[in-house]
């Protein structure tokens, strides 16, 4: 079973979330981008799901280590956002995102992501 890590500092998003990969994925969740990134290094997750606004180190900053250590570059990594516009999404994919998943969102539409981003890798 693939390990993917959820980081997010809302307990409720992290509940639904656990919710909705249940039984897909073995999860592990961190409420900071500090603690997803030690959580990183230490567990190697397959891939990671990560909101863009949190306080202490937000999904941005978050990235940009993770692809500093030679542990975790080429681990794939989801954006959860909710600024909604095409010029956002594009702007996380370049800045290295290898997906990107909206705020509100449903099961389907994360697990299609997913699918998406780990078929490639």
């Amino acid at each position: 079973m693939k390990k993917i890590l959820l980081i997010d500092d809302d307990h409720a998003i992290l509940d639904l979330l656990e919710v909705f990969l249940f039984g897909e994925y073995e999860i592990v969740t961190a409420m900071n981008g500090f603690e997803g990134l030690k959580m990183s290094e230490e567990l190697l997750p397959d891939f990671i799901l990560t909101d863009i606004m949190m306080p202490v180190l937000d999904g941005i900053k978050f990235l940009n280590k993770l692809r500093k250590q030679p542990k975790t570059v080429n681990i794939p990594v989801i954006a959860i956002t909710s600024f909604a516009k095409e010029t956002n999404i594009k702007s996380l994919l370049n800045m290295g995102f290898n997906g990107v998943v909206l705020k509100p969102f449903k099961r389907d539409a994360i697990l299609e992501v997913i699918k998406t981003v780990v078929d490639k890798k």
